[in-house]
């Protein structure tokens, strides 16, 4: 009786976590494909620095292939897919150093920067590439590796801006592949203290004066709290003294009603404790019952 029981159980769970293992897979690979099949589209023709329905700008990294035209489908994929075309080497960070570490240079000019880049996807040397800017680029990104997606970088006192990277590639044999981006600018909040040895942190000291502000509002409300409640305090206990009827012998009722009361609950522990030693045993007899009532189904089986 026992066996066949405990068999069905396994089943069971085996079944259900079977049917759970398969879900979450389902689930993992309509993830997988969505991100997989991501596209967008080209707001306009060209391949300069031209636009795209996501937000992000672009400059194409297939020298000599045919150019984007609006309404063209890209999937987006990381920025390890740029890559130079001779030797098959990854240049996606390459080009989001300079994006990040050289932004001046990135901004400055559009055909200077589509020339830098194809210097890095297709090895063109055009006159207007900057030899001494490919090497400081070059040593920059040797140093670190800028992530796809929110890299800060200051622009000024005042200014941030963060950085988010792809790589569109087209759905079209011999069509340029685009490299993305996408500048986000946001205020920066400093408060400046001139000081003749600039070692003091502006925004620790910021912070401080926050803290300490902050600490003194919270005194002076407790303060006042701790104020107004001995106030009521006192008001309350004048209120009760007044209600009280004396004694002849200058004994307030109160004392005597603390008295009956203290005697109440010494009764009503006591009691308690005879009932609760009853019902302690009973328990114990109903548990003992139960167990060779249990012990005899057994046995039969």
């Amino acid at each position: 009786m026992k066996k066949p029981l405990i068999t069905i159980l396994m089943i069971i769970f085996a079944v259900t976590t079977c049917m759970n293992f398969v879900s979450a897979e389902n689930e993992t690979n309509i993830l997988r494909s969505s991100e997989s099949e991501e596209e967008v589209l080209a707001s306009e023709d060209g391949h300069v620095n031209i636009t795209f329905d996501n937000g992000y700008n672009g400059y194409c990294i297939n020298y000599g292939e045919h150019e984007a035209k609006t309404g063209q489908k890209y999937s987006v994929k990381d920025t390890t897919y740029a890559t130079n075309k001779n030797s098959g080497e990854s240049v996606g960070n390459y080009l989001k150093t300079y994006f990040v570490d050289y932004y001046d240079d990135a901004m400055r000019n559009d055909i200077v920067t589509q020339h830098t880049i194809w210097h890095f996807t297709d090895d063109f040397n055009g006159w207007r590439i900057d030899p001494l800017l490919i090497e400081n680029i070059k040593s920059t990104a040797s140093t670190k590796t800028i992530p796809d997606s929110g890299a800060v970088r200051q622009i000024n006192n005042t200014t941030e801006a963060v950085f988010d990277f792809q790589v569109l590639s087209s759905d079209k044999s011999g069509h340029q592949n685009f490299f993305a981006y996408k500048i986000t600018y946001r205020d920066i909040v400093k408060e400046i203290i001139a000081n003749a040895s600039g070692s003091n942190d502006t925004s620790s000291e910021y912070e401080k004066n926050i803290t300490n502000t902050t600490e003194n509002n919270r005194t002076l409300e407790k303060a006042e709290k701790i104020d107004d409640a001995s106030e009521n305090t006192t008001l309350n206990e004048k209120q009760k003294d007044a209600a009280l009827p004396t004694q002849s012998n200058g004994k307030t009722a109160q004392d005597n009603t603390s008295k009956v009361s203290k005697e109440n609950v010494s009764k009503s522990v006591s009691l308690s404790k005879h009932v609760t030693g009853k019902r302690t045993i009973g328990i114990i007899m109903l548990l003992i019952l139960l167990g060779i009532v249990a012990i005899k189904y057994i046995r039969r089986d």
